[in-house]
């Protein structure tokens, strides 16, 4: 059996293992090595990730995942979804006693009840999401100050909120029933912005723009609107032509993008958006002309887009 170490790390702090050690692993563990906790082991399906992981935390790689469990207080499952509940029944079927130690996912979608095979262990189980877009290695100074959900029972409940407390976090309560809407928030959060950023890019290039500059660009753009929607919330960062109710601009965007169907439509639908956000008074043009566009047909400027009454 594999030599175990004590619990914590000298200083009350629990110690901590990491299965999985991709993009979402590597970040969470190099995060709370640098607040200070100490990682002692990595195993990971792929060995030269948990080898780069472990040099990187001072841990050692374990051959096994129930191996790297046993020498830590805290064990990390830093997997995708669907191997999860794989991890605990490997754990489980190992038969390595984990009493008085925890296993822990970070996925935002279930609670503590898919490692329920590793119940057997006698580990106490739990659930810890970081509601941040890690991308591996240097996505980890992104922690600092990231919002957390956490499920578990006490003890562990209160050990997690301490490492949350650690990285400068804020914890999220979700009620179990309520998991499925908060991870359909944190994909459209973390994701649609760069579809959005990527379509843009193209019509930036498009325009005869060299895509380094256009990308430099545009995510300037995004990081400052971002950065106002932190301070004031997203309707007050809201800018731009929908936002002024400047339907003369507005359709011609819908002009120039008629080469484009599938881009034109998502601006339509985008704008609409910004009209329901914002409020319709003052943008009743705006929404009208926005409302005119067929998907599929084109879509030309003239007087009566800019200077016609909205239609009740």
């Amino acid at each position: 059996m594999t030599e175990t170490v004590d619990a914590t790390d000298g200083s009350a702090r629990p110690t901590l293992a990491f299965v999985g050690a991709g993009r979402a692993g590597s970040a969470l563990a190099l995060g709370l090595h640098s607040a200070g906790h100490r990682i002692v082991a990595v195993h990971s399906h792929t060995p030269r990730h948990a080898a780069r992981l472990a040099e990187a935390t001072g841990a050692v790689v374990a051959p096994t995942a129930a191996q790297a469990a046993r020498q830590a207080a805290i064990t990390f499952a830093t997997v995708p979804d669907s191997q999860i509940v794989a991890v605990a029944a490997t754990i489980a079927a190992s038969g390595m006693p984990l009493r008085g130690r925890a296993l822990v996912h970070c996925s935002a979608s279930s609670g503590p009840e898919v490692l329920a095979a590793a119940r057997i262990t006698g580990a106490s189980l739990g659930a810890f999401h970081p509601l941040q877009a890690l991308a591996g290695p240097q996505s980890a100074r992104l922690l600092r100050g990231t919002t957390f959900t956490i499920e578990a029972a006490e003890p562990l409940v209160a050990s997690l909120h301490a490492l949350a407390s650690d990285l400068g976090g804020h914890v999220l309560h979700v009620p179990p029933g309520s998991r499925g809407l908060y991870h359909a928030a944190a994909v459209l959060a973390g994701n649609a912005p760069l579809v959005l950023l990527a379509r843009a890019t193209t019509l930036l290039e498009d325009a005869g723009v060299e895509p380094a500059q256009a990308h430099r660009g545009l995510v300037a753009l995004l990081a400052g609107a971002a950065s106002n929607a932190l301070e004031a919330g997203p309707t007050a960062a809201l800018t731009g032509p929908v936002m002024r109710g400047d339907a003369a601009t507005v359709a011609r965007h819908l002009d120039v993008l008629a080469a484009d169907p599938g881009t034109r439509e998502l601006y339509r639908r985008l704008g609409l958006e910004v009209v329901a956000l914002a409020g319709l008074d003052g943008r009743e043009q705006v929404a009208d002309t926005l409302a005119a566009v067929v998907p599929g047909r084109p879509h030309r400027v003239g007087p009566s887009m800019v200077a016609h009454p909205r239609v009740a």
